[in-house]
């Protein structure tokens, strides 16, 4: 039964509720005050964060309770910043530029906020992965750039390599090169043929013991080594599309070119070479004859075995062939190709002949018979006004149109396995004996290109027929100097430069000179078998500027020098290397003997007694 409520009594019912309400409405979790906003937030900061490291969490300090955290703008990738705790934490991954980000911390009461710079630092290395073939027990070197993303190193720089595995040594050298650093990582010398692929950890230190790392402690380098021996199994071909390098002429004769500067005017990156195919090798029984390739529209040329071969760049497949067996005395030597003709002296006594076959079929366009006796040559030189080759019962330069029409005969000492050197103006041979004197001393003829009318001699003091053999040529320098040697004597010889201007010789230097040498901008590259090393040396006087010595057992060079312009190819008689002119050092190298020639493809030819090989190098 509801009771009847006076009007005094509501009154106060009613006041009691509106004090309840306004003693709730006031109280908070101190018992009754107001709610407080947090303050004074703070992190350590700045920070600088590697990138790929996990870091060390970041803790928020701030007074008073806080019930969310938020952050503008967004922190680095790979950062996360807990909106209960506020802590910040993760591993970043990918650089980002000092920068602030504001860390707001709020409750009911309010808000503080605190900016953070953060910084994530990296190392950029050029190339991002590293890709070799070497021979193995050869000490190749691997350059890579380490630059400094959103820092700076500071003071010296030392460094180690490990990649678990024992492909590189731990020692690498650093040296700074504007604000980066250059790195130089070692393949191992006792590192066992196979294939080896992972990741090589340089760390990068400001002691030497590596006990202080650097803001970035180190860079991880993707790496795949294929280390060989003479006996490993041939890598696969790797037939890749053929373009030509735009201005670079192919190499069509001895050393490439007319002045036989054995020079090729490309950049390589040894990152990129690659084995493309290989072809049989020449009988065993041929092994003493001289095999140089030469290229020209995609085909490449080689003689051996009495058979001149003409092959396809892309595949290595048989084109045609030409067998000289049919000679009364047959032989073959290095073929030259100019347009569209392949030009080889064959045959010896009185079978001996200039030919001349049709680069795209083999079809014969001229045989030109010549005098020789048991004797073989290098390619013939193609000049403006013919085509040269030595021959001659008692040794001299033949002279040819490109139909086959003899321009003349010069009768000189009796040496083979030569060539001359041709330029605009003249021919240049480097013989025992002037032109007419039947082998009177030995020195440089210099000859109209038309008609073989001697223009000079400078006879050569430190001539020694040797064997009746030079075996090399003439290489043209600077207008006026002719750089030459008599490397049959290569157990003790001179490299010397004979002065056109003054008709004398500007210098020689004392050796064991074995073939021609490379030339390119006032420096001469040369191999050396005493002592062993190849050296670069000034034109202007013979001086040395530097040297490289092989250090896998090598006992001799067996290839004349191959030059780019940051590269040079030598063969020795355990590998061919790859040499970069600006380090001196060793970058690649391929364990096989043989002569080399480069085409305008891009594929460097190794042949000698083994299967001729195709190496992609662009």
């Amino acid at each position: 039964m509801i009771q009847h409520i006076s009007a005094w009594t509501r009154l106060l019912i009613a006041a009691s509720l509106s004090a309840f309400m306004l003693t709730v409405a006031g109280c908070g979790g101190d018992g009754g005050s107001t709610v407080t906003a947090p303050s004074g937030l703070t992190y350590p900061s700045p920070q600088t964060l590697p990138m790929g490291v996990r870091i060390t969490t970041l803790t928020p300090q701030v007074s008073g309770s806080v019930t969310r955290y938020s952050v503008s703008p967004a922190l680095p990738a790979g950062l996360v910043l807990d909106s209960a705790s506020g802590e910040i934490s993760g591993t970043p991954s990918g650089p980002s530029a000092a920068a602030g980000y504001t860390v707001t911390a709020q409750n009911a009461g309010g808000s503080t906020a605190f900016v953070l710079s953060l910084t994530v630092v990296t190392v950029a290395a050029t190339p991002a992965a590293v890709a070799r073939i070497v021979a193995a027990g050869t000490p190749v070197q691997v350059a890579v750039l380490a630059a400094p993303v959103n820092f700076a190193f500071s003071g010296t720089t030392f460094a180690r390599a490990s990649d678990g595995t024992g492909v590189f040594t731990s020692a690498v050298s650093v040296v700074p090169t504007n604000h980066d650093l250059a790195l130089t990582l070692t393949v191992s010398r006792s590192l066992a043929p196979g294939h080896y692929a992972g990741n090589v950890t340089v760390s990068l230190c400001s002691d030497a013991g590596c006990a202080h790392p650097e803001a970035v402690p180190s860079v991880s380098i993707p790496f795949d080594v294929e280390a060989l021996s003479s006996n490993s199994v041939w890598l696969g071909d790797h037939p890749t599309a053929l373009t030509a390098w735009s201005g670079v002429p192919d190499w069509t004769m001895f050393q490439g070119n007319a002045a036989h500067t054995g020079y090729v005017p490309v950049d390589l990156d040894p990152n990129r070479f690659s084995t493309r195919w290989q072809a049989p090798a020449f009988p065993a029984a041929d092994s003493s004859y001289i095999h140089m390739p030469a290229t020209a529209n995609g085909e490449v040329f080689v003689a051996g075995g009495n058979v001149l071969y003409a092959r396809q760049e892309s595949d290595g497949s048989l084109l045609w062939q030409h067998d000289f067996s049919d000679l009364a005395f047959p032989s073959v030597n290095p073929p030259a190709v100019a347009n569209g003709i392949v030009y080889v002296a064959a045959g010896q006594q009185t079978s001996t002949y200039l030919f001349a076959f049709k680069a795209a079929d083999g079809t014969l366009v001229f045989q030109a018979p010549m005098s020789s006796q048991w004797e073989h040559y290098l390619a013939p030189t193609i000049g403006a006004a013919g085509i040269y080759t030595d021959a001659g019962e008692y040794g001299g330069l033949y002279a040819f149109t490109a139909s086959g029409q003899q321009l003349f005969f010069a009768s000189m000492g009796q040496t083979s396995e030569w060539t001359p050197a041709a330029d605009a103006d003249h021919i240049y041979a480097y013989t025992n004996g002037a032109p007419g004197t039947g082998g009177a001393g030995g020195g440089l003829s210099v000859l109209d290109p038309a008609s073989g009318s001697v223009q000079a001699f400078i006879e050569d003091p430190t001539f020694v027929n040797y064997a009746y053999a030079i075996e090399g040529a003439p290489v043209l320098g600077a207008p006026g100097s002719v750089i030459v040697a008599n490397y049959a004597n290569s157990s003790g010889n001179v490299l010397l430069d004979f002065d056109l201007a003054l008709n004398s010789i500007s210098w020689k230097i004392a050796g064991a000179y074995p073939s021609t040498p490379a030339y390119h901008a006032q420096v001469i590259y040369a191999a050396n078998n005493n002592p062993l090393r190849l050296e670069a040396r000034a034109e202007a006087d013979g001086g040395l500027l530097w040297s490289w010595t092989p250090s896998a057992g090598d006992t001799r060079f067996v290839s004349e020098v191959l030059l780019t312009h940051n590269l040079l190819f030598v063969s020795t008689d355990v590998a061919v290397y790859g040499i970069d002119t600006g380090s001196h050092a060793e970058v690649w190298s391929y364990p096989l003997s043989g002569r080399l020639s480069l085409s305008q493809n891009g594929v460097l030819y190794i042949e000698g007694a083994g299967p001729l090989t195709a190496i992609n190098v662009k």
